[in-house]
Protein backbone atom coordinates (compact mmCIF):
# COMPACT_ATOMS: atom_id res chain seq x y z
CA UNK A 1 0.00 0.00 0.00
CA UNK A 2 1.47 3.43 -1.01
CA UNK A 3 1.77 6.52 1.22
CA UNK A 4 -0.74 8.08 -0.50
CA UNK A 5 -3.57 5.50 0.16
CA UNK A 6 -2.29 5.17 4.34
CA UNK A 7 -3.14 9.04 4.44
CA UNK A 8 -6.16 8.59 2.58
CA UNK A 9 -7.06 6.16 5.11
CA UNK A 10 -6.39 7.96 7.90
CA UNK A 11 -7.56 11.09 6.41
CA UNK A 12 -11.02 9.43 6.16
CA UNK A 13 -11.13 8.73 10.05
CA UNK A 14 -9.68 11.91 11.00
CA UNK A 15 -12.40 13.69 9.14
CA UNK A 16 -14.40 14.91 12.25
CA UNK A 17 -13.52 14.20 16.21
CA UNK A 18 -16.57 12.07 16.28
CA UNK A 19 -15.18 9.77 12.98
CA UNK A 20 -11.82 9.03 14.75
CA UNK A 21 -13.11 8.10 17.93
CA UNK A 22 -14.82 5.70 16.76
CA UNK A 23 -12.26 4.47 14.48
CA UNK A 24 -9.91 4.51 17.89
CA UNK A 25 -12.35 2.62 19.90
CA UNK A 26 -12.68 -0.12 17.13
CA UNK A 27 -8.91 -0.62 17.38
CA UNK A 28 -8.81 -0.59 20.55
CA UNK A 29 -12.38 -2.11 21.59
CA UNK A 30 -12.31 -5.57 19.02
CA UNK A 31 -9.69 -7.05 20.55
CA UNK A 32 -10.50 -7.73 24.45
CA UNK A 33 -14.35 -8.50 22.89
CA UNK A 34 -12.42 -11.76 21.37
CA UNK A 35 -10.53 -12.42 24.53
CA UNK A 36 -13.74 -12.25 26.60
CA UNK A 37 -15.70 -14.59 24.28
CA UNK A 38 -12.86 -16.81 24.51
CA UNK A 39 -13.19 -17.08 28.03
CA UNK A 40 -17.04 -17.64 28.07
CA UNK A 41 -16.39 -20.74 24.85
CA UNK A 42 -13.58 -21.95 27.34
CA UNK A 43 -16.07 -21.88 30.32
CA UNK A 44 -19.11 -23.35 28.53
CA UNK A 45 -16.92 -26.24 26.77
CA UNK A 46 -15.70 -27.34 30.35
CA UNK A 47 -19.09 -26.93 31.55
CA UNK A 48 -20.34 -29.30 28.60
CA UNK A 49 -17.49 -32.10 28.97
CA UNK A 50 -15.58 -31.54 31.26
CA UNK A 51 -11.66 -31.63 30.41
CA UNK A 52 -12.32 -33.14 27.08
CA UNK A 53 -10.54 -32.56 23.62
CA UNK A 54 -12.70 -30.35 22.72
CA UNK A 55 -11.63 -28.44 25.26
CA UNK A 56 -7.75 -29.08 24.82
CA UNK A 57 -8.30 -27.99 21.00
CA UNK A 58 -10.09 -24.76 22.31
CA UNK A 59 -7.09 -24.21 24.42
CA UNK A 60 -4.16 -25.64 22.08
CA UNK A 61 -5.16 -23.98 18.74
CA UNK A 62 -5.07 -20.18 19.96
CA UNK A 63 -1.56 -21.18 22.19
CA UNK A 64 -0.18 -22.60 18.76
CA UNK A 65 -1.18 -19.77 16.49
CA UNK A 66 0.24 -17.25 19.08
CA UNK A 67 3.49 -18.71 19.32
CA UNK A 68 3.80 -19.01 15.14
CA UNK A 69 3.10 -15.60 14.82
CA UNK A 70 5.40 -14.42 17.50
CA UNK A 71 8.21 -16.50 15.97
CA UNK A 72 7.83 -15.01 12.46
CA UNK A 73 7.40 -11.65 13.48
CA UNK A 74 10.67 -11.75 15.35
CA UNK A 75 12.25 -13.45 12.30
CA UNK A 76 10.77 -11.27 9.39
CA UNK A 77 11.02 -8.26 11.68
CA UNK A 78 8.98 -5.99 8.91
CA UNK A 79 8.25 -2.65 9.49
CA UNK A 80 5.69 -0.74 10.66
CA UNK A 81 3.72 1.49 7.86
CA UNK A 82 4.26 4.22 10.40
CA UNK A 83 7.92 3.86 10.35
CA UNK A 84 8.08 4.08 6.79
CA UNK A 85 5.59 6.60 5.96
CA UNK A 86 4.91 10.01 7.22
CA UNK A 87 1.96 8.97 8.71
CA UNK A 88 0.88 9.22 12.21
CA UNK A 89 -1.54 5.92 13.34
CA UNK A 90 -4.76 6.29 14.16
CA UNK A 91 -4.17 5.27 17.85
CA UNK A 92 -0.29 5.91 19.75
CA UNK A 93 1.76 3.19 18.63
CA UNK A 94 5.57 3.49 19.27
CA UNK A 95 6.65 -0.29 18.22
CA UNK A 96 9.25 -0.59 15.97
CA UNK A 97 9.45 -3.70 13.57
CA UNK A 98 7.20 -6.91 14.18
CA UNK A 99 4.62 -6.25 12.01
CA UNK A 100 4.48 -9.36 9.49
CA UNK A 101 2.46 -10.84 10.45
CA UNK A 102 -0.57 -9.12 12.97
CA UNK A 103 -0.70 -10.81 15.81
CA UNK A 104 -4.66 -9.35 16.63
CA UNK A 105 -5.49 -10.59 13.39
CA UNK A 106 -3.85 -13.99 13.76
CA UNK A 107 -5.49 -14.35 17.43
CA UNK A 108 -8.99 -13.45 16.05
CA UNK A 109 -9.47 -15.63 13.24
CA UNK A 110 -8.12 -18.25 15.39
CA UNK A 111 -10.63 -17.51 18.07
CA UNK A 112 -13.20 -17.06 15.60
CA UNK A 113 -12.72 -20.73 14.34
CA UNK A 114 -12.09 -22.06 17.79
CA UNK A 115 -16.07 -20.76 18.23
CA UNK A 116 -17.38 -23.55 15.83
CA UNK A 117 -16.57 -25.92 18.61
CA UNK A 118 -19.53 -23.87 20.53
CA UNK A 119 -21.76 -22.66 17.90
CA UNK A 120 -21.58 -22.24 13.82
CA UNK A 121 -23.87 -19.04 14.47
CA UNK A 122 -21.19 -18.19 17.35
CA UNK A 123 -18.14 -18.69 14.62
CA UNK A 124 -19.99 -16.93 11.86
CA UNK A 125 -20.44 -13.61 14.36
CA UNK A 126 -16.84 -13.87 15.66
CA UNK A 127 -15.41 -14.57 11.92
CA UNK A 128 -17.09 -11.32 10.85
CA UNK A 129 -15.40 -9.71 13.97
CA UNK A 130 -12.07 -10.72 12.98
CA UNK A 131 -12.56 -9.98 9.34
CA UNK A 132 -13.52 -6.51 10.94
CA UNK A 133 -10.00 -6.26 13.19
CA UNK A 134 -8.08 -7.07 10.63
CA UNK A 135 -9.26 -4.18 8.71
CA UNK A 136 -9.30 -2.13 11.68
CA UNK A 137 -5.48 -2.77 12.06
CA UNK A 138 -4.76 -2.07 8.23
CA UNK A 139 -7.06 1.32 8.41
CA UNK A 140 -5.58 2.91 11.33
CA UNK A 141 -2.06 2.74 10.13
CA UNK A 142 -0.31 -0.13 12.31
CA UNK A 143 -0.29 -2.92 9.38
CA UNK A 144 0.39 -3.78 6.16
CA UNK A 145 -2.73 -5.42 3.94
CA UNK A 146 -0.05 -8.77 3.81
CA UNK A 147 0.44 -8.36 7.57
CA UNK A 148 -3.21 -8.82 8.21
CA UNK A 149 -3.75 -11.13 5.43
CA UNK A 150 -1.52 -13.92 6.23
CA UNK A 151 -2.51 -13.41 9.77
CA UNK A 152 -5.60 -14.46 9.15
CA UNK A 153 -4.48 -17.25 6.51
CA UNK A 154 -2.48 -19.02 9.46
CA UNK A 155 -5.33 -18.16 12.35
CA UNK A 156 -7.63 -19.88 10.16
CA UNK A 157 -5.43 -22.66 9.50
CA UNK A 158 -3.75 -23.29 13.03
CA UNK A 159 -7.92 -23.21 14.10
CA UNK A 160 -9.27 -25.68 11.44
CA UNK A 161 -5.96 -28.09 12.01
CA UNK A 162 -7.29 -27.97 16.31
CA UNK A 163 -10.62 -28.33 14.87
CA UNK A 164 -9.51 -31.64 13.08
CA UNK A 165 -7.03 -33.05 14.93
CA UNK A 166 -8.74 -32.54 18.40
Amino acid sequence: MTEARYQKLLAFWRKSPRREKCGQIAVKLLPPIFFCVYGVELLLLFYQDGFSLNLLGALAAPAVALAASNLLRRLINRPRPYTVYSIRPLISKSTQGRSFPSNHTTSAFVLAVTAFRLSTELGIVMLVLACLTGLSRVSAGLHWPTDVLFGAGLGTFLGVAGLILL
